[in-house]
């Protein structure tokens, strides 16, 4: 079976998605306090399957649909925020590249690829020059993209929090 990307996944895709956890939640939910509020089967219960399903006609029918909906709406609230929460910083990223050169994006990569890394091992990892790194992460600095720590003779180079 094929592992499914969420990052990938289109807008209209997760509030599907959702929406189906949503509903999946309401039933669970609902057959699990059933038992508990349903106590004597009434003649019509045994013809109809599931006939106090959204009936709000006495007050334990009430209290176990709205429970169950607050439980579903919960959950699938939570999911959302899962889905979206992931997106948008790569979608961020992906907007600030666009206004970058070559160069800087190969080097905004590499950054982002490791994390944490050493002006010179991105020297290396490039085989550029120490002028072009140094110009290069000078300007990326003064734009906010990145930050660079002095250690000894060289630079400690990380991803700016917000990108």
């Amino acid at each position: 079976m094929r592992n499914i990307n969420i990052a990938r996944l289109d807008n209209v895709t997760k509030i599907l998605l959702i929406l189906l956890i949503g509903v999946i939640f309401y039933f669970i939910i609902f057959s699990i306090l059933k038992p508990f509020f349903i106590t004597k089967p009434s003649p019509m219960m045994s013809q109809m399957m599931g006939s106090d399903m959204m009936n709000f006609s006495s007050s334990s029918s009430t209290t176990m649909n709205l429970v169950s909906l607050i439980v579903a709406i919960t959950v699938a609230l939570i999911v959302s925020f899962y889905l979206f929460k992931h997106d948008s910083k790569e979608q961020e990223y992906n907007i600030i590249r666009k206004a970058l050169s070559d160069d800087e994006k190969k080097i905004l990569d590499e950054v982002k690829k490791a994390g944490e890394i050493t002006q010179d091992s991105l020297r290396f990892r490039l085989n550029w020059s120490k002028a072009k790194i140094s110009t290069i992460l000078t300007n990326l600095d003064k734009r906010g993209l990145i930050q660079r720590e002095r250690i000894g003779k060289t630079y400690k180079v990380y991803l700016q929090k917000t990108v």
